[in-house]
């Protein structure tokens, strides 16, 4: 089972690279997906929500942890790929249980610098498909 989105790049709100460096997160990313993600996330905002397609996948799950009194939120990852670029680079769509984000925002993780790789700034389209972890 899979989907493809299609989605503009936005910067967000910025707290993704702060998140996924955290060693609760960086050290099951690196376990549960095998590479240690770039400290950063890259946002596609999308036209239509899609937060019922990925109810019909199986999520790979970042487990939530607790710290110095808080709590963070698990984190259901999914395999993706670039659909003009499948073979290049590995990524995973990122959709936190505890998120700031509506439904029409994905957040993505990848071993590398996902717009440096492709050349991708803000406005810029992308195209990437989903699949079952």
């Amino acid at each position: 089972m899979a989907f493809s989105i299609d989605g503009a790049v936005s910067s967000g709100i910025g707290t993704g690279k702060d998140f996924v460096v955290l060693d609760g997160y960086a050290d099951q990313f690196e376990e549960r997906l095998g590479y240690e993600p770039y400290p950063g996330t890259l946002n596609l905002v999308l036209d239509r929500r899609v937060d019922g397609a990925f109810d019909a996948l199986d999520a790979i799950l970042v487990e939530g942890w607790e710290a110095d009194g808080r709590s963070f939120g698990g984190v259901d990852c999914y395999p993706a790929s670039v659909v003009d670029d499948p073979e290049s680079v590995r990524l995973h769509a990122v959709v936190p249980r505890r998120t700031d984000h509506d439904a029409t925002t994905v957040e993505f993780v990848s071993p590398v610098d996902l717009r440096e790789t492709f050349g991708l700034d803000d406005g810029d389209r992308l195209e990437v498909r989903i699949e079952s972890g």
